[in-house]
């Protein structure tokens, strides 16, 4: 699927396919029910480049990636539940419950942790599918997408990045954040915008109610519009500033009928 197409289905929302396993856009309503925090902490780690998981992974590993790490984790989670190591009031945090909890959402199927298969995706009734090694860097690359956290400028028209590209989009990712956090800065009490802000904010700019908003949009098309909404506004504010005597040179002017910007430009 070239980038074009991509963008066109993540933008409405769309099915997207990994191998024959349809998965589903969630809605920033069901990731607030499920525990926001909680599941971008999920997103965060099931996005872990190989190469981070083989620097937390200990001892001697052949081919250590990040579905072997996640393998691993979710073994020893359950080791410890088992012998009730772990606290009942902790348990709810657990990955071991977690991230089935979130990979049902994405797949809006039942999704169990088998310690020799991987994930099995699909109840008695339904045709069973296996998240595993063999289908993970995919998943993983769906999940970048459907999360901002692959710039789609830089997918060619192959399926996938290769692994190499990965790496430099993970690295664009880090830099593209420090900026984003420093530019969200509130000078006066050096407080930054968390994500119920900038959805309150966009609410009220688009006369919109919060349950809307949060029915309406997954992460991508809140970010997608939200910095649409910002180029308006910015446009506006700009043209008023001219009007007023402010001199062009010190405008940059970007014209709201334009492609948003990265971060970086």
């Amino acid at each position: 699927m070239n980038k074009h197409d991509l963008e066109h289905k993540l933008l409405r929302g769309s099915v997207l396919y990994l191998d024959d396993i349809p998965t589903y856009r969630i809605t920033l309503g069901e990731m607030a029910d499920a525990g926001f925090s909680k599941l971008q902490n999920v997103i965060s780690i099931l996005c872990m480049d190989d190469d981070k998981a083989n620097e937390l992974l200990t001892g001697a590993v052949e081919n250590p990636n990040t579905f072997m790490l996640i393998m691993l984790n979710m073994l020893q989670e359950h080791a410890q539940i088992k012998k009730t190591e772990i606290e009942s009031n902790n348990v709810s945090n657990s990955l071991f419950i977690l991230i089935p909890a979130f990979l049902n959402l994405f797949f809006r199927k039942k999704v169990v942790f088998h310690q020799d298969y991987g994930f099995i995706i699909g109840d008695d009734n339904d045709k069973k599918y296996v998240l595993n090694h063999l289908n993970y860097d995919n998943f993983r690359e769906i999940l970048k997408q459907r999360n901002c956290l692959v710039d789609l400028d830089d997918v060619d028209e192959c399926e996938n990045p290769s692994g190499e590209m990965a790496k430099k989009l993970l690295e664009k990712r880090k830099k593209l954040r420090e900026k984003v956090k420093k530019s969200k800065s509130i000078s006066s009490d050096d407080d930054s915008l968390t994500m119920t802000d900038l959805i309150s904010i966009f609410a009220q700019a688009e006369h919109m109610s919060l349950q809307e908003v949060y029915e309406s949009y997954d992460i991508y098309q809140f970010n997608n519009q939200f910095n649409r909404l910002k180029i308006m506004d910015d446009f506006h504010v700009n043209i008023q500033a001219l009007i007023a005597g402010a001199k062009s040179e010190d405008i940059k002017l970007q014209h709201w009928l334009s492609k948003i910007k990265k971060s970086n430009d």
